[in-house]
């Protein structure tokens, strides 16, 4: 802030201007490299910024991700949906559609010139390959479906148009290919070549499906929150889905809005009101796409001031180090920052195992309850680790993680996907049952800083992308240890959304 003075005793004074965010536009975003080869085979474009999350064309012969041969030179205009970056002032958007041309040349084989003659032939087809959800494999002797021409066959390329759906690689004549999250039926891409000139490229298309391992329940959108006004005004709770509607009973007609309202409370203290909620279940379950009925029981304010307790209160980002310091955290009030008075004990002696500890934490109480000023006392059980080197824990498994980590959960969605590759050993034995456990690289704990980061089961290249279904984020502190543990979804792009499963 500066000030002007003008004429004493007045002054005049203003803020020191802040250049305004841009908007994300395709010039900005400039996609370069796009191309198409005689099989109809895309090559996708590079983007100096954003990030293509799917792309389609309403061209003929456009379909499962290529475009069929043509025998004369044809243009094509192709749509690439990029998710748009943080810093932006359209972010919030979530996506850009940014249109590119190419002119996919003739596949001829006949006359004077003809685009490409001789080369490998196919051998028969490639069956279709079925996988499970999460990290199986299968692979493929591609030499048995390709036939050399005048000269051997010097390689394959794979290209895969669903790399949220699954990952494709090729090593010598073997295709391996393991499934994501996600399940459903897409088409897989692989050519052969020679290194003799000119000539032709022939295309296997593979299809692979893939099976989720399970439906989405109410338990796995796991509702938590959400608040009512005095006058009935609903805010929807966190969850992992998409809440396609609001009703005041079991199968009733959908609350118009928004605003929801969903009635006000005319007596002088809080009730509880069960709202049931139509949620969209996201794309990695059994039941993809269908509608699920949840309810969750919300509170209410009458006309009178509640008194603050332990129930209004959600604590997180506590934890011990070795030494027995405890880590204070956050406390968070209906959904607004609140304050930590104080904690007892003030810290822990040294442990040689992994041990529970209860911790009380005075918060104090801010306005808009009856009892504000006034201080609560709410306990949660943190886990203290050894002052030992836990990272020689018997047990435990090892869990892929991008060693990028966020300020926030709400960052990751926005990041232009992270991806969980570096390997890391956890003492937990189960990925959403990690709070309290420790994390370690090259058998020393990692230093974590808080921040908070994407890890899964297997190596996945595509996570946390809008289509790539619900991933796991760990909060991890300095010590390694793991302060808390999100099930989140980037669906529809933006922030995404989850909860805390702790």
């Amino acid at each position: 802030m500066s000030k002007i003075n003008t004429r004493s005793p007045f002054y005049a004074s203003f803020s020191t201007p802040t250049k305004p965010s841009p908007e994300f536009t395709c010039t900005i975003a400039n996609g370069t490299g796009l191309s198409i080869s005689q099989e109809g085979i895309i090559t996708e474009p590079q983007f100096e910024q954003g990030t293509i999350d799917s792309f389609t064309s309403s061209d003929s012969g456009f379909a499962d991700g290529k475009y069929a041969v043509v025998t004369t030179d044809t243009l094509r205009t192709l749509v690439f949906r990029l998710l748009i970056p943080s810093g932006f002032s359209n972010t919030s958007s979530g996506f850009l559609d940014c249109t590119l041309t190419f002119t996919q040349p003739a596949k001829v084989t006949t006359g004077t010139t003809p685009s490409c003659s001789g080369g490998p032939t196919l051998n028969g087809s490639i069956p279709g390959v079925a996988l499970n959800a999460g990290g199986n494999t299968s692979t493929i002797n591609l030499a048995s479906y390709f036939t050399q021409g005048t000269s051997s066959i010097a390689g394959f390329t794979v290209n895969n148009p669903n790399p949220s759906f699954m990952q494709a690689s090729v090593s010598s004549s073997t295709l391996t290919i393991t499934s994501l999250n996600n399940g459903g039926v897409k088409k897989l891409y692989v050519s052969a070549f020679d290194n003799d000139t000119n000539t032709c490229r022939p295309v296997q298309t593979i299809t692979v499906t893939i099976t989720a391992s399970s439906a989405f329940t109410c338990t796995d959108a796991n509702l938590k929150g959400g608040s009512i006004t005095q006058a009935g005004v609903l805010t929807d709770p966190a969850l992992v889905g998409t809440i396609t509607a609001r009703k005041l009973t079991s199968g009733g007609s959908a609350i118009s809005g928004p605003p929801y309202n969903v009635g006000a409370n005319s007596s002088t203290g809080s009730v509880s009101k069960t709202i049931f909620f139509d949620v969209t279940v996201p794309s990695n379950y059994t039941n993809a796409g269908a509608t699920i009925e949840c309810s969750l029981a919300i509170p209410q304010a009458g006309t009178g001031l509640d008194a603050m307790t332990c129930s209004d209160v959600t604590l997180t980002e506590q934890s011990i180090y070795t030494d027995g310091t405890i880590k204070k955290g956050k406390v968070t009030i209906k959904g607004t920052e609140g304050t930590i008075a104080s904690f007892d004990p003030v810290d822990f002696g040294i442990v040689s195992t992994r041990t529970a500890r209860n911790i009380d934490f005075t918060i104090t109480v801010p306005s808009g309850f009856s009892n504000t000023g006034s201080s609560v006392v709410c306990s949660k059980q943190v886990f203290q680790p050894p002052e030992l080197n836990v990272c020689n824990f018997d047990g435990g498994d090892t869990y892929y993680m991008d060693l990028i980590g966020f300020p926030s959960e709400q960052d990751i969605c926005e990041s232009g996907f992270p991806r969980a590759r570096t390997a890391v050993f956890c003492t937990s034995d189960e990925i959403d049952t990690a709070f309290g456990h420790t994390v370690c690289i090259n058998n020393q704990p990692f230093k974590g800083f808080g921040q908070f980061y994407v890890v899964d089961t297997f190596i996945n290249n595509n996570i946390a992308r809008s289509n790539s279904g619900t991933f796991y984020i760990w909060q991890i502190g300095n010590n390694g240890v793991i302060e808390d543990v999100w099930e989140y979804d980037c669906e529809g792009g933006g922030i995404g959304s989850g909860n805390s499963v702790i």
